[in-house]
């Protein structure tokens, strides 16, 4: 009898143990949700950011090219002001660094979903370092200052701090370029191009990044039977 009541005993805590890993299970896989319907909103409005600034840097690169810059300079002033800005995107991955590094994945008993969320951590790593090289690879910001003047930026902005930033109004007239040396133009030009080659990589991967969270969470509402 006493070995029957130690054995029912320890059934009823390990069902206890059992019930408790399963709710904190769902509980992770929930947040996780949220997180990845957070990162494909966040995808969705960097690629439209980045598919408008590849018309910034078409409107550059045009301008150079055919010599339309003579009669445009406040043109070509205003969309090489917006055109080195970037959005980077920042990962919603609290819940899954806390998984990894508590080594809570193990409670994930799904071995589609722990594959696929690990799948989708090299992803994101992958995407976030090559965002690091587009940044280290433009600090030199020589051909724009050999060939743009500040002053002019510095003219038609509205500092609107602490609030907003500031707003660069539309430029008018023919502000002067500090150089107008073929030289000095191409290597403008070639700057350009090499963001414009750049920023379509980046939008590539956006785009893979965003049809694999929309694939993750599929899975994951199929897999723990969720809405």
């Amino acid at each position: 009898m006493l070995f029957l009541a130690v054995f029912c005993g320890f059934m009823a805590e390990y069902q206890l143990e059992h019930k408790i890993e399963k709710d904190r299970e769902k509980q992770y896989v929930k947040a996780l949700l949220s997180d990845l319907k957070s990162d494909t909103a966040q995808l969705r409005d960097l690629i439209n950011f980045r598919m408008e600034k590849m018309k910034t840097l078409d409107t550059i690169m045009y301008l150079l090219k055919t010599g339309a810059w003579k009669n445009n300079t406040a043109l070509l002033y205003y969309h090489a002001f917006y055109a080195p800005f970037a959005n980077k995107f920042l990962p919603n991955n609290g819940v899954l660094t806390q998984l990894k590094n508590a080594g809570g994945l193990r409670l994930l008993r799904n071995s589609k979903v722990t594959d696929s969320l690990l799948y989708f951590d090299i992803q994101t790593q992958w995407v976030t370092d090559f965002e690091n090289f587009e940044r280290d690879r433009f600090i030199d910001v020589s051909p724009w200052e050999k060939v743009l003047d500040a002053a002019v930026f510095e003219s038609n902005i509205e500092y609107k701090y602490p609030r907003e930033v500031f707003i660069l109004n539309r430029i008018t007239g023919t502000p002067p370029l500090l150089s107008e040396k073929k030289e000095d133009l191409d290597q403008f030009y070639n700057r350009v191009q090499m963001q414009k080659r750049i920023n379509a990589v980046v939008i590539n991967r956006f785009f893979l990044l965003k049809m694999q969270t929309a694939k993750l969470m599929i899975l994951i509402k199929n897999e723990y039977h969720l809405k």
